[in-house]
């Protein structure tokens, strides 16, 4: 029986890292919603399709991601974080206290072993 390909949202304001994680994931196995860059984008795209599982950037450019992990929290969806803040910057925030941070540069093999492993 074939796996199914599970959706993963990413959510990252950055154009080129933006791609680098659509391309990585989609050579995974992954079906990419988005990649959309703003809170509203991702809200929206979340109401219409519930992915699996999501990839975050903390900062989009002048707003937090922390809605849309609030919103992903509530409905049991896992998320990582692909960020460059580091623990302590991230503590201060429930929603990414206890995230997983694959950073950034984000290594790519590591983000698709880690998104199977949910």
């Amino acid at each position: 029986m074939a796996e199914r390909i599970r959706s993963v949202l990413v959510v990252e304001d950055e154009f080129f890292i933006a791609y680098q994680l659509q391309d990585a994931l989609e050579a995974g196995g992954f079906r990419v919603l988005g990649p959309v860059a703003t809170v509203s984008d991702a809200i929206d795209l979340i109401n219409h399709e519930r992915p699996d599982a999501a990839v975050l950037d903390v900062n989009l450019g002048r707003e937090s991601v922390a809605p849309v992990a609030l919103n992903l929290r509530t409905l049991g969806v896992p998320y990582v974080l692909a960020t460059a803040y580091d623990k302590a910057e991230l503590a201060s925030t429930f929603l990414f206290a206890d995230a997983l941070n694959l950073g950034k540069p984000t290594d790519l093999q590591l983000l698709v072993e880690t998104i199977r492993s949910l």
